[in-house]
């Protein structure tokens, strides 16, 4: 439970595309820019690689489309039927960066919605996404992250992460990017995540307003 209703917790199938809603939105704050139809194919692109967890963190006491702008009755809420706030996006060793460790797990996305930023959210899926990757038998995680992302850097570096190898363009931005790797028994961040103050690394997304609170605000490139 984080604060008075927010859960962090594996995520159901048909979350997914709320999860690349809140991404594209995130990325749009986090850069000042229109949503962009490059950051969600890149984002469905990501969500097609073999898939190692996708942690949620979700208001059951609000459906989705009374944030849509539809209040309705948010009493008959059904977990499926959950505002996704955040969420982190793991997938397998291999799908990140040719220059990545072999072994680590690839935070792939990372993102929260900027309405619920300073909650602490993006930290909190940052943990369960390393945990069950390290549950799954990853040793390690290695997120891609913009070197410009000061908040974003905050956050992986608190958490565990630390710089690998040497930057590299973003393939949309072409902003400065970098790996970061921690190990399983240090929790770290991510990869392409959203919130507020973050940015992208080598997929869409930053740590800026569409990860943590509002929108999202990747965290993760």
């Amino acid at each position: 439970m984080i604060g008075s209703s927010f859960v962090v917790r594996a995520a159901s199938e048909d979350e997914a595309a709320a999860c690349v809603d809140l991404w594209v939105a995130a990325v749009s704050v986090r850069d000042a820019v229109p949503e962009s139809d490059a950051v969600r194919a890149r984002a469905l692109a990501k969500f097609a690689e073999p898939r190692v967890a996708l942690v949620v963190a979700a208001d059951p006491g609000e459906r989705r489309d009374a944030v849509a702008g539809d209040p309705g009755d948010a009493s008959d809420a059904v977990a499926g039927d959950a505002r996704v706030a955040g969420f982190a996006l793991v997938t397998a060793p291999g799908t990140g960066g040719p220059g990545d460790p072999e072994d680590a797990a690839y935070l792939s996305l990372l993102a929260v919605d900027p309405r619920t930023q300073g909650l602490g959210l993006g930290r909190d899926l940052l943990r369960a996404a390393v945990d069950a990757a390290s549950r799954a038998g990853h040793a390690r995680c290695v997120l891609h992250a913009l070197e410009d992302n000061a908040p974003a850097l905050g956050l992986y570096r608190s958490a565990g992460f630390r710089p690998w190898g040497e930057p590299f363009a973003h393939p949309l931005s072409g902003r400065p990017t970098r790996a970061w790797v921690a190990s399983g028994d240090r929790p770290g961040p991510e990869c392409d995540a959203v919130t507020r103050g973050s940015a992208p690394s080598r997929g869409p997304g930053a740590h800026r307003p569409g990860s943590a609170t509002g929108p999202t605000s990747p965290a993760v490139p």
